[in-house]
């Protein structure tokens, strides 16, 4: 065959093969994976050797969680072109990915020892060490990174990554500064340098976001870096005197709507939803509607967004829309998600079993556990131990492990079990289950510690909260505020910097703390616990933790004096299937009593057993949870037994959670607070009473507390604090049992995750939204769409 023949047929396959890898990544880039698997899966057929080509392959399968597929391919291109580096690291960084991190890393020193001019293996292996917790190898390698590649925008993004999640905020943002100098539109490095500014604004300096909203909305045309920049700069936001410049700034935003990628749109319309920009919302939906969400991410928080807006009924219609262009490979995973907000925790489950698979990826492994995490935890526990064997690497699993073993009553196991360090990116969400397992354990010094420790390496909200929450219960006011001042000086958007703050839990717990204090310097010398208890739950929280058990009471000896029945509460008269279930695992019990109510029996109950002002606080009660906590009290006080929530169920034993010689028994959560969920009494026990006196009187007098403080735990704890500083119980049936709340937890399974809860119609919801939704999920609004 003539050469110049061979050498066009060559030429012109070298450049069918270009064409398919740059309408491959468009595909990808659109969000369509289906269109990529057929143009690459063709080219790879045909024995392409372009790179981009073999790299987009793996990846497509990587992006749709076909893990273990994208490793058989990573292996293929190695064999493909074996002597090309790139290759070897996507194969060992897809072996990290299926669970093999130690196995990928000698890879990858066999890498470095072949190709030592290439610092991409080098890179990968300083991203595994830090997933590992290897600080110091991490350190040595991210300072042979710097040496030879600093030229590198990928390696001056991982130093400044790498100082951010050591606490090093400086170095980092002067890491960044020297980037953006070389490379001033780099998206990564001006989003992070935004984040970092207003993380370290001081008192009476201007705002860096407040600057950058200013000038971004003047600028004549917004560049896509200036886009995403200016989204951060709103997400950030939380002084309400920039609400005029959020608003023009979200009219800019929502012109060029068509440029921002799919997660940017959902930024903006949540943005836009919180502003109550509600044109600017309808843009970004209806822009993500067109031709998607194809990202998982995008369409469950869709999906989340859109059931506050529509009824149940409408569900399904909003499902089987956003599963619409959703890959195939991940439907399934995603329909669970969706049954678990619609239909609960079991029928979710149920769900996912059905997806036959040959072997779980660890990715595939933590969505099964998850969900049994939160319909038969017992059953996610023995799992998540299997996973930790096969997988002992992993932390997200580790971290799974650590809560549910916390969540089942064993923070002692999960504190061991989160002993050894955890990867730099997560330290926060680490420190945040240690320290939750100490207040569960009522060790809050050791929680303050961890958290303070944490608080070095920057502000996160959950270690903020639970910072602020911890100080307040060790009395520390003044440090208290300082932190809160700390946080609205910051001006990131969170419940403790918006106006709301004094009305909310914390802010309420502030100022118990800072009342107290003042009420308790005023009083004349003598003993006023009872009387202080009585009003303030940090004096309250003091006798709690003074009369509190360190662990279980033996149950071998003595009298039961509490009777053996069981009472719970629904306010319809048929309560749904999965309500039903949970219920079961108390009315099943043999030789137990089990007592339901409804509204309207418990309505005739507290007439006819307390009179008419009983009955009128039930119905003055501002929402089903404050008559549920008035009737409990009240049950308990005439006929005595054991009061159970109805999404708690029992996987345990009963008797464990019932002493002997004791006549009432309550559960100490953490910060020293009695739970409300799960209470047992005798009849006529003196602090159930009192408890269900201050229930009342708080109702007819038509208090504007919170719930919590007016019914709730906050009153039942300060009743039971009030009744203990009165009195020395010299009977049995008057005493008084707190135990540790994980004694609760080894024998019930407490706040199951159930559909109602997260419907728009439930008397706590917390997933509100403020843009009707129900029009873009309506056959017209799916025409507008596609036009």
């Amino acid at each position: 065959m003539d050469d110049a023949l061979v050498q066009g047929r060559l030429s012109d396959e070298a450049g069918e093969q270009k064409r398919a890898f740059q309408d491959a990544r468009r595909a990808m880039s659109d969000g369509d994976p289906d269109r990529v698997e057929k143009l690459l899966g063709h080219t790879v057929r045909a024995g392409s050797t372009h790179p981009g080509v073999w790299r987009l392959w793996v990846r497509s399968a990587f992006n749709q969680g076909r893990v273990a597929v994208a490793r058989m391919r990573a292996e293929q291109a190695v064999k493909a072109r074996p002597r090309d580096p790139e290759f070897v690291v996507l194969a060992a960084q897809m072996q990290a990915a299926v669970g093999r991190p130690g196995q990928a890393l000698g890879r990858l020193d066999r890498v470095i020892s072949r190709w030592p001019g290439d610092f991409r293996p080098r890179l990968l292996k300083l991203n595994l060490l830090q997933r590992l917790g290897r600080k110091a190898a991490a350190l040595r390698a991210l300072g042979e990174l710097r040496k030879r590649w600093f030229d590198q925008p990928a390696v001056v993004m991982a130093a400044a990554q790498f100082y951010r999640s050591h606490g090093r905020i400086r170095a980092a943002k002067a890491v960044l500064d020297y980037l953006l100098v070389e490379h001033p539109d780099h998206q990564q490095a001006c989003i992070v340098r935004l984040t970092l500014d207003s993380n370290l604004v001081n008192e009476g300096d201007p705002s860096p976001v407040s600057a950058l909203l200013t000038q971004t909305v003047n600028e004549a045309e917004l560049s896509t870096v200036e886009a995403v920049e200016l989204l951060q700069a709103l997400k950030l936001t939380a002084d309400p005197e920039l609400s005029p410049a959020c608003i023009s700034a979200l009219d800019r935003l929502s012109d060029i709507t068509d440029q921002l990628s799919e997660h940017d749109k959902l930024t903006l319309f949540t943005q836009a939803e919180r502003f109550g920009h509600s044109a600017a919302a309808h843009r970004a939906l209806d822009g993500i509607l067109n031709n998607g969400p194809r990202r998982v991410p995008v369409a469950l928080a869709l999906f989340r967004k859109a059931m506050a807006s529509v009824g149940s009924d409408q569900a399904d219609a909003v499902a089987s829309r956003l599963l619409q262009y959703i890959p195939e490979a991940q439907k399934d995973s995603l329909a669970a998600e969706f049954s678990l907000h619609v239909d609960g925790p079991q029928a979710a489950l149920e769900s996912l079993l059905k997806v036959r698979r040959k072997r779980r990826s660890p990715r595939d492994a933590l969505k099964l556990a998850r969900l049994l995490r939160f319909a038969r935890a017992d059953l996610g526990l023995r799992y998540l131990r299997f996973c930790r064997k096969f997988w002992p690497n992993d932390n997200e699993i580790r971290l799974l492990h650590a809560r549910l073993l916390m969540e089942m009553g064993q923070p002692d196991s999960a504190l061991t079990e989160l002993s050894s360090p955890g990867p730099a990116a997560k330290r926060n969400i680490f420190a945040h289950v240690r320290a939750h397992s100490l207040v569960e354990s009522g060790q809050l010094h050791a929680a303050r510690a961890e958290l303070d420790k944490a608080s070095a390496y920057g502000a996160a909200q959950g270690i903020v909260g639970m910072r602020l929450r911890t100080l307040i219960s060790l009395g520390r006011e003044e440090e208290a505020r300082e932190l809160v001042k700390e946080e609205q000086q910051r001006g990131w958007q969170s419940r403790i910097s918006s106006g709301h703050f004094s009305t909310s839990l914390h802010g309420g717990q502030l100022s118990d703390l800072e009342l107290y204090r003042m009420e308790r310097a005023s009083l004349p010398s003598g003993d006023h616990d009872d009387w202080l208890a009585s009003r303030y739950i940090y004096a309250a929280s003091v006798i709690i933790e003074r009369h509190s058990e360190d662990g279980p009471l033996r149950n071998d000896s003595g009298q039961k004096r509490i009777p053996r029945q069981v009472f719970q509460y629904w306010n319809d008269p048929t309560p749904p299937p999965e309500v039903v279930d949970i219920m079961d695992s108390w009315s099943s019990l043999p030789g137990v009593k089990h007592v339901r109510f409804d509204s309207e029996s418990a309505s005739n109950f507290l007439r006819e057993t307390f009179g008419a002002d009983y009955e009128r606080a039930f119905h003055l009660a501002n929402n089903i949870a404050e008559g549920a906590d008035l009737l409990r009290l009240c049950y308990l006080r005439h006929h005595g037994g054991l009061y159970v929530d109805a999404d708690d169920r029992l996987y345990g034993d009963l008797d464990a959670l019932i002493p002997a010689d004791v006549g009432m028994v309550c559960f100490r959560e953490p910060f020293n607070i009695l739970a409300n969920n799960v209470i047992a009494a005798v009849p006529e026990h003196p602090a159930i009473v009192l408890a269900s006196e201050m229930a009342v009187e708080a109702l007819l007098a038509r208090d504007n507390e919170n719930t919590w403080s007016k019914t709730g735990p906050g009153m039942l704890s300060r009743a039971v604090a009030s009744y203990l500083a009165s009195t020395t119980p010299t009977e049995s049936a008057d005493k008084v049992a707190i135990l540790p709340n994980y004694v609760l937890r080894r024998q019930v399974q407490i706040h199951i995750q159930l559909p109602h809860k997260k419907t728009r119609g439930y008397w706590n919801a917390a997933n509100t939204t403020g843009v009707d939704m129900s029009p873009f999920f309506t056959s017209a609004s799916s025409q507008m769409a596609m036009s």
